[in-house]
């Protein structure tokens, strides 16, 4: 194993602190040569090619699309002056085809606050602000490489509702575990008590999954 990945033992005592893994469930976050226990999913079978086909997470219900709306790349308005940042989104067209994926059947959005130079979560927020909140599940992330302090970490958290228009997040993930190593995410996540509050976060239901 490389000095700059989380070793299997940090894999296996940080899942264990969210609560998500047990002796027989454990599933590694990087392969690494791990033969991997994968969970047998009774909803899986062949993927029809005239509708939508819907996954059920196993542990809570949840009934997601197989095919999911990543949000990193988003439609921009072309002018000779653009700057490439989050004001040059064009959310007219972020809106049709938002409107288009949810007409046919998608209901995963994958969004960060690190995505279109910041802008990213608000237009996917104005969008998605357009549905009922039971039409759709949204991701996003604690994208904090530039200023992991605890202040900074949970401001950015509280940005992703405002942002996002919503009272709860479904999918609130750490955003590259792998990144700068065990040491690195042990800064940004666990001895700044990011994790910590991230965990009551979800207890008190404003976060629906953390992982």
């Amino acid at each position: 194993m490389s000095d700059n990945k989380p070793d299997a033992n940090s894999r296996r005592d940080f899942l264990k602190l969210l609560g998500l893994a047990s002796a027989s469930t454990l599933i590694p976050l990087s392969g690494c040569g791990v033969k991997q226990n994968v969970v047998s999913n009774p909803n899986a079978g062949p993927v029809p090619d005239d509708k939508m086909t819907y996954r059920a997470n196993l542990r809570n219900g949840d009934k997601v699309s197989l095919l999911g709306y990543g949000c990193m790349r988003l439609p921009r308005i072309a002018r000779a002056d653009s700057t490439e940042d989050g004001d040059d989104l064009d959310q007219g067209a972020i809106n049709a085809s938002i409107n288009y994926a949810i007409a046919h059947g998608i209901n995963y959005f994958d969004t960060s606050p690190a995505y279109c130079k910041g802008g990213s979560e608000r237009a996917t927020g104005i969008a998605l602000s357009k549905h009922s909140r039971n039409k759709f599940y949204i991701a996003t992330k604690l994208s904090n490489f530039r200023d992991s302090s605890k202040e900074g970490s949970i401001e950015m958290y509280s940005n992703s509702f405002k942002a996002l228009q919503v009272e709860y997040i479904d999918y609130y993930l750490l955003h590259a575990l792998g990144l700068g190593g065990t040491d690195a995410f042990k800064a940004r996540y666990v001895d700044n008590g990011v994790l910590e509050f991230l965990m009551k976060e979800r207890e008190a239901g404003r976060i629906r999954n953390l992982g």
